[in-house]
């Protein structure tokens, strides 16, 4: 059982294929390296409730991170395939609901569902050689008050 949210992301997004080829010592918490090829870090950006508890006691809630993915990419060619790799991922997240395959919780919490609304380039260096992407991770669960 893991004690936080952002740790049984980190270890659930880690068996990603696609974020799986960048070395554990190259995956971060609230921080990229600037200067290597192929890094990211996961940002905790919210944990909010959705609407109001059940009469049971139950909460929704909706926990949001953004994973920023530094790359090297100084041409069209290599942007196109950042900006397909961005794809993949949100459908890697989607077969992974359909599996029911979700991030290991906190106790007295239950996922059941997550996604990444949107992907996108968020800023590219001085030189245009490396550029960092930034992926939004909505995972919904819920919990027992």
């Amino acid at each position: 059982m893991v004690i936080s949210i952002i740790d049984g992301l980190r270890e659930y997004l880690a068996e990603c294929p696609l974020l799986a080829e960048i070395p554990v010592k190259d995956r971060h918490i609230n921080w990229t390296q600037a200067n290597i090829d192929k890094n990211y870090g996961i940002f905790p950006d919210g944990n909010e409730p959705l609407g109001e508890p059940y009469i049971n006691g139950t909460q929704e809630w909706e926990y949001t991170a953004q994973i920023n993915v530094r790359k090297f990419d100084d041409t069209d060619l290599k942007r196109l395939k950042s900006s397909e790799w961005l794809e993949r991922f949100q459908r890697w997240l989607s077969e992974q609901v359909k599996k029911k395959n979700f991030p290991e919780m906190p106790e007295g919490c239950t996922p059941y569902d997550i996604e990444a609304p949107n992907a996108m380039l968020l800023e590219q260096d001085e030189t245009g050689k490396r550029s960092t992407y930034a992926v939004t991770v909505k995972l919904t669960y819920t919990t027992k008050n």
